[in-house]
């Protein structure tokens, strides 16, 4: 089995599974955590064994954006149903991601892990700064203090720079490789 399969398939038992699943209806940090997961198991199944179209890249982003808002986190935070619905759309989105990368140019890559930097930075201060947006005080249904969220915001920002230096490692092993096939 390809090691990226592998490591997507293991990603994906750790985000959807019965101890993870119910920790997440309680703890905003696993919940988060749990998505960064679901979107990379999409990412490196698609990316090692799919290959598809410049447009999947934009109907993969739609859901992975979407579950980020206010209303709809707090929904899949909080409710089965929407979890479901959560998990599903992260991972395909991934997926839809990952199978697009092949296809897309250099400026569309980079253009991508810039617009997941800043939206990613963006949510962490939020969290960091403990807005009452993704917490109990604006949704009454959801069991997220607000003082529960910086720590989210702070492991945001750790797992954002573990993936920029992966980025960044892959680039410049592809380049001395190349220099070195001249």
């Amino acid at each position: 089995m390809n090691k990226l399969v592998l490591v997507g398939v293991v990603l994906l038992l750790l985000s959807v599974n019965p101890i993870t699943e119910e920790l997440e209806f309680r703890v905003a940090l696993v919940y988060m955590l749990s998505h960064y997961s679901l979107v990379s198991s999409g990412f490196l199944i698609g990316f090692a064994l799919l290959r598809s179209s410049w447009y999947n890249l934009i109907v993969g982003a739609v859901p992975i954006a979407f579950w980020h808002l206010p209303f709809p986190f707090a929904l899949g935070a909080s409710f089965l149903l929407f979890r479901v619905m959560t998990d599903v759309s992260l991972f395909l989105g991934g997926l839809l991601v990952g199978s697009t990368i092949h296809s897309v140019p250099q400026w569309v890559k980079i253009t991508l892990l810039s617009l997941y930097m800043l939206g990613d930075t963006v949510l962490s201060v939020i969290f960091i700064i403990a807005d009452p947006l993704y917490s109990q005080k604006d949704f009454h249904f959801l069991l997220y203090p607000p003082s529960s969220l910086p720590i989210v915001g702070v492991a945001m920002i750790l797992v954002m720079n573990v993936v920029v230096a992966i980025v960044v490692y892959l680039s410049f092993k592809s380049i001395l490789r190349w220099e070195s096939e001249d």
